[in-house]
């Protein structure tokens, strides 16, 4: 009998959406989403380091040589011997584990001839244990055994500035680190994500089961003192000194490619730039050194360059200096700046120009603007040098006018209406007229009267609907007159002292009526005159 085991992924669940996958994923825990959504085991809720793989992986590249780097070992036997190599960006300050090699049973000879392939100028850290002597060894300290065939050990065992070796601040530095992007591991290092899913604690202790490559990486935060000066340059009684060969200049590949890349293909003679940021990959930028411009053989500092000529290859001084000219945002202009008059009544942010109240640059002292240039609206009651939009005056005017009917917005409509139209009399003292203002037909909900723009009005009577004693503040008088038209309908009161007295309120066709509204001391009262 034969068996067959096939894995599967939440991918593989054809009938969620991948929206319904995703919402699924992110309800489990961050370090538990790769073991229940892809099957990656891991040991629950003791693991270690709860971060999931994908935010410390990364995709291997070639180092910068001038990064430092150092090997890291654990002893073993039975349980395997570690190492590791790592690397710092120090701009950056992220750690970047490189290389991980991991054996059981191999002497100290064999183990060192596997880890000088890295580099034998690599230097490798060490715990205190390989300050122990082995019956192997005749008595030799196992760093000493590995030193002696040739691997570059550091002179004393891996610690804290402090002289201290705790495990748990190591662990925690590396915790530190991964969760804040600057512990990063080459994804090809499957031995080293192999421990990291397994590693974890019982009953609060570090489980010390193939924990070999986490323990070599714990001592990079130990050992960091003696590659870098602990973020200094290293003096020649605490550093280790990493030379290279100047000439040529090859690179730590020796291969004399270095870090940079350039396309697959280019036009000949164009100028090469970066392809990203990262700095180590060009691209044809698609600019021939032919096309560049020639500038002037003298110009003044900070003058504005332009075309000489129509070649669009020499250049010359426009004799125009930038600080002469206002940029687009919050220009400071001086003199006696111009610009087309907006038509009366525009409200938008274009410039307004005393006739409308009664390029790219442009000159600072008195610029002479074209089409319709535009500028912040300043806030209402702005008292500054700020340039005025149509917007701002707009809403100037309308301050002014405090809301005052479209009959009554101008100058010449208020005197109209404050004079009297006798042909023997045109004086002020002669009293006041004015024109009844039209609320329109009311067939349904609430009619609320007021005196602003006005305290004579009228309404037509299509339809019940309920009449609100006004609500304005102040003392007033007014006149409402209702017309009935064929669709009248009863007309309910509300607000008022009493039930307007008086005549009916009838809902005949063609009635009409005077509603006489008085508001005295906060009461509104009414009456009722009925016309026909």
């Amino acid at each position: 009998m034969s068996r067959h085991v096939t894995f599967m992924t939440i991918d593989d669940a054809g009938h969620y959406t991948p929206e319904q996958r995703a919402e699924i994923i992110a309800a489990y825990p961050e370090h538990e989403r790769e073991a229940r959504a892809r099957g990656i085991p891991v040991l629950g809720s003791g693991r270690i380091f709860p971060v999931a793989e994908e935010t410390i992986a990364c995709e291997p590249f070639r180092l910068p040589r001038w990064w430092p780097r150092i090997g890291a070992l654990d002893f073993g036997w039975d349980h395997p011997s570690a190492a590791v190599e790592l690397a710092w960006d120090t701009e950056a300050d992220v750690v970047y584990v490189a290389k991980a090699h991991r054996a059981s049973q191999q002497t100290p000879a064999m183990q060192a001839l596997a880890l000088k392939a890295w580099g034998e100028w690599l230097p490798f850290a060490w715990p205190r244990d390989g300050r122990r002597e082995t019956l192997e060894g005749a008595g030799v300290a196992l760093a000493k055994q590995y030193a002696a065939h040739g691997l570059n050990m550091l002179t004393g065992h891996a610690r804290f500035a402090d002289g201290s070796v705790s495990v748990e601040a190591g662990l925690m530095d590396m915790l530190d680190r991964m969760q804040t992007g600057r512990l990063k591991v080459f994804s090809t290092l499957a031995a080293w994500f192999e421990e990291f899913r397994l590693y974890h604690r019982k009953d609060g202790q570090v489980v010390k089961l193939r924990d070999d490559l986490m323990a070599a990486t714990r001592y990079r935060k130990l050992t960091l003192a003696y590659v870098s000066g602990a973020g200094t340059l290293p003096t020649t009684a605490d550093g280790i000194w990493l030379i290279f060969a100047r000439a040529g200049d090859k690179g730590a590949d020796g291969l004399g490619s270095g870090d940079f890349t350039g396309p697959a293909s280019s036009a000949t003679d164009n100028i090469v730039t970066f392809a990203g940021t990262t700095g180590k990959a060009g691209k044809d930028s698609g600019v021939a050194v032919g096309s560049l411009v020639a500038g002037p053989a003298s110009a003044a500092a900070d003058n504005v360059a332009t075309f000489n000529g129509t070649t669009g290859k020499v250049m010359k001084d426009s004799g125009v200096a930038v600080a002469s000219l206002a940029p687009k945002a919050s220009p400071a202009l001086t003199g006696t700046p111009t610009a087309p008059t907006a038509a009366a009544g525009t409200n938008s942010t274009q410039i307004a120009t005393t006739a409308y109240v009664d390029g790219t640059f442009a000159p600072k002292t008195s610029p002479t603007f074209t089409g319709t240039p535009a500028a912040p609206t300043a806030a209402p009651g702005t008292n500054t040098t700020q340039i005025a939009t149509t917007g701002f005056v707009k809403a100037a005017i309308d301050v002014v006018l405090g809301g005052v009917s479209a009959a009554f917005d101008t100058l010449s409509e208020i005197a109209a209406a404050m004079m009297q139209k006798a042909v023997d009399n045109l004086g002020i003292t002669a009293g006041f007229t004015s024109t009844a203002v039209n609320d329109g037909t009311k067939s349904t909900g609430t009619y609320t009267p007021s005196p602003l723009g006005g305290n004579l009005r009228y309404i037509t009577n299509g339809g019940a609907f309920i009449l609100a004693a006004p609500t304005q503040a102040g003392d007033y008088t007014m006149i409402v007159q209702v017309v009935n038209n064929v669709s009248a309908g009863a007309v309910a009161f509300t607000g008022f002292a009493m039930t307007p007295g008086g005549n009916a309120l009838t809902t005949a066709n063609g009635a009409k009526f005077n509603l006489y509204i008085t508001k005295l001391n906060g009461i509104v009262s009414a009456s009722i005159e009925a016309l026909q």
